[in-house]
């Protein structure tokens, strides 16, 4: 009967076969002494040969009702051993290392043959419109513990693990599981499956769609990446097989030696042998089907076709694709430093009117520096189409790369007014890499840009700025000023020239110059400029010690802005303190001021002026009052007062002018007083610290004994007065002399 299965061992050496009249044939290849062969009775679909076995005899396994392994034992017989009994019939075996996995109608088992026990049933579902018997199921070992299974339309991919110390402890259970890492569903039926690389498949595809005449299809041969639970194609070829149309799904099979990753489809009337593609032919196929990065990386390891000219092709088809940032960018992934190459590709984009995509990733080094043409085609593009592009490129690019000349001609004759600032900032910067500082400077002054005040320092524009000061104050003034205050850079003369037609820029800079630095010439204008701009900087600029002006041109000044306290200053200065009075008094109106200033002269005839000028005002005569004290007699106030004039607050002056010379008065007897005393008390010490002369016949003025005694003790002291009477110490009862009419102090006291 019919062939059901056939085993090749990983060596080679041994093939086994199985049939339905229940036939097992071993056959060894190179040496037919050790060949079995035996009938079992029973329908046997699935054979596996041992993969390691080390004796000359194979060890195998065959599945019917039950699953078989028989082992070779003494005298060339076979020893059976029943490992498990089958839910049906066994349909599919696969043997790697100590597991044999094996599919029945209910799922796909694994048996340990170590433990000897099944790891658990993974049950199988089939679509409701297919049958399960009508489909092989496909089992292969990708490694010694992931398992393939393909059966029906679903792929599952398992591992075997090993049970950690927790789950091997908490029940009965065998030393290993089984886990789930993929399961899915394709768009085929299963013929085959086979290992390719990691998370990759080749699958043999029987496809479920007919033909126009309910005809089968040709059979696909496909490679899939498989996932969690889906998976994606990688790619697909229809094989031409003859007898296709007549063909099932389990006339097809696929094997393979996976060391030498070559796959064979097995039909009824042909063996198509695959294999991987060469690196060239991969390289074409992804070309041709636009898959360009694929293409490259591959051609990085090696093939006949180099990555430069597979990178020229990606940049062809992006362009044709107007994805022309992404074709730049390759440019500078791929190119290089390679000049000829880079003017090549820049001149694809200037067909397309896209230098501005590839214009960021020009090279600008000296490494690759391209032909100044071509950056100027950059920037004549930009400056017809994105003038803030042209400004920014200008920024960046050295200006090296190009003749900046013919930009600055290209500019000029493509002048916009819409986009005058931006142009006017290109121009500006571009006369400055020429050296055109002066043009630059105009070009800054037309933007209004401070930036030229710094190009002024930089390059010490300070000459050619005389014309241009109240442009640059207009622009910026204190970055103006900054300039034009140092008398080093520009002379003041210059500076004042030219602001003598707007006075205000004239007052700033005058008003900036005198706090860095008197300067005596310029004084007769900053008093009219102080006058009109900043009356609160004139006074204290006409009193400053060292302010340089005309009196009489400052007065007139003042006196036609009617500012009175300036003019009271400037006739003082003059000697015309009566006007200076007339002026405080009628038009100041402040007496106080009056006062002061009469003070500050001292001036009788002032005082008289102010007295009668007050007499006549009531409010006035107090304050006069007030204020005289000290310096006029209060007398000639009081005499002007008329009988019965109203006086505010006059009993308040007297009392107050009273009690200030009553204060005085006495602070000047007790200053005198102590005068007094003090030159008393110093002339008496003086005259106590000289020594006084007693003779032998003087007597005491109270017992008129003799003061000196020379045969007798000596007394113990003697007091000599001012008014010359002595007294022996004994005596004396009171501090001043006892004599009759004569009070006078002691002197001293003296030991004999």
């Amino acid at each position: 009967m019919a062939v059901n299965h056939i085993d090749v061992d990983p060596r080679g050496e041994y093939v086994a076969t199985c049939s339905d009249d229940g036939r097992v044939n071993i056959t060894k290849l190179f040496n037919w002494k050790n060949n079995r062969s035996f009938i079992s009775g029973k329908f046997i679909k699935a054979i596996a040969l041992a993969p390691e076995d080390k004796s000359s005899k194979r060890s195998f396994v065959v599945g019917n009702d039950k699953l078989t392994l028989y082992e070779p034992s003494l005298l060339h017989r076979l020893r059976p051993r029943e490992l498990c009994a089958v839910e049906g019939s066994v349909l599919s075996i696969s043997w790697q290392g100590n597991f044999v996995a094996w599919a029945s109608h209910l799922g796909v088992r694994v048996y340990d043959l170590r433990e000897k026990c099944s790891l658990g049933l993974m049950k199988w579902e089939v679509p409701a419109q297919a049958r399960q018997e009508n489909f092989r199921c496909h089992l292969r070992w990708s490694n010694p513990t992931t398992l393939l299974i393909g059966w029906v339309d679903t792929i599952s991919i398992r591992e075997i693990r090993k049970r950690n110390a927790i789950e091997a402890s908490s029940s009965n259970l065998p030393g290993y599981v089984v886990n789930t890492v993929s399961t899915f569903q394709t768009s085929f039926y299963i013929c085959g499956l086979a290992p390719l690389a990691a998370n990759q498949l080749v699958v043999l595809g029987y496809r479920k769609e007919r033909s126009a005449n309910y005809k089968a299809l040709r059979p696909v041969l496909c490679v899939i990446e498989y996932k969690k639970n889906t998976y994606e194609e990688v790619c697909q070829d229809i094989l031409p097989v003859r007898g296709f149309e007549e063909y099932t799904v389990n006339d097809y099979s696929l094997s393979s030696i996976i060391e030498e990753n070559r796959y064979f489809i097995i039909a009824p009337k042909d063996i198509v042998v695959a294999s991987l593609i060469e690196t060239d032919d991969r390289v074409e196929w992804l070309i041709k089907h636009n898959k360009f990065e694929e293409a490259m990386e591959i051609s990085t390891h090696g093939g006949s076709l180099p990555l430069l000219s597979v990178a020229r092709l990606y940049i062809n088809h992006l362009l044709t694709l107007k994805k022309y940032e992404d074709a730049a960018k390759l440019c500078l992934r791929v190119l290089g430093n390679n000049k000829a190459l880079w003017q090549e590709e820049v001149f694809k984009f200037v067909k397309c009117q896209q230098l501005r995509c590839v214009s960021a990733y020009l090279p600008t080094s000296e490494d690759c520096k391209l032909d100044p043409q071509v950056y100027e085609m950059v920037l004549y593009e930009f400056l017809l189409l994105d003038v803030n592009g042209l400004l920014n490129l200008i920024k960046e690019w050295p200006p090296k790369l190009y003749n900046g000349l013919a930009v600055i001609n290209a500019i000029e004759d493509k002048f916009r007014e819409q986009n005058a600032n931006e142009l006017l900032e290109a121009l500006a910067l571009l006369y400055s890499y020429q050296g055109n500082y002066e043009s630059a400077m105009l070009m800054y002054l037309k933007l209004q840009n401070k930036v030229v005040f710094e190009l002024i320092r930089r390059f010490e524009l300070y000459d050619v700025i005389s014309q241009l000061i109240i442009p640059l104050i207009q622009i910026d003034r204190e970055g103006a000023f900054k300039i034009l205050l140092d008398k080093s850079k520009i002379k003041p003369d210059v500076v004042v020239h030219q602001l003598e037609q707007n006075q205000e820029y004239l007052y700033w800079y005058l008003d900036g110059l005198e706090k860095t630095e008197s300067h005596g010439a310029f004084h007769e204008k900053l008093v009219g400029l102080y006058a009109k701009y900043d009356r609160s900087k004139l006074l204290p600029f006409l009193r400053h010690p060292l302010s340089n002006y005309t009196i009489q041109e400052a007065l007139a000044i003042c006196k036609s802005k009617g500012f009175h306290p300036e003019m009271v200053y400037l006739l003082g200065r003059m000697g015309n303190d009566v006007e200076a009075l007339n002026i405080i008094i009628h038009s100041i109106k402040d007496i106080e001021m009056a006062i002061e200033l009469c003070k500050e002269r001292n001036d009788d005839d002032l005082w008289n002026k102010l007295i009668d000028e007050s007499s006549n005002q009531g409010e006035m005569v107090t304050k006069v009052l007030d204020g005289i004290v000290d310096y006029v007699n209060p007398e000639l106030v009081v005499s002007k007062i008329k009988l019965g004039q109203n006086i505010p607050n006059l009993q308040q002056s007297l009392t107050k002018m009273l009690w200030h010379y009553k204060l005085k008065k006495d602070f000047m007897d007790l200053a005198h007083e102590i005068q007094l005393t003090d030159y008393f008390d110093t002339h008496v010490v003086t005259l106590q610290k000289r020594g006084r002369n007693v003779s032998d016949d003087q007597v005491c003025a109270s017992c008129s004994c003799t003061l000196i005694v020379s045969d007798s003790t000596p007394t113990n002291g003697l007091t000599i007065f001012n008014c010359g009477h002595i007294y022996h110490e004994t005596c004396l009862t009171d501090s001043r002399c006892g004599v009759l009419g004569c009070y006078s102090r002691k002197l001293l006291d003296a030991n004999l």
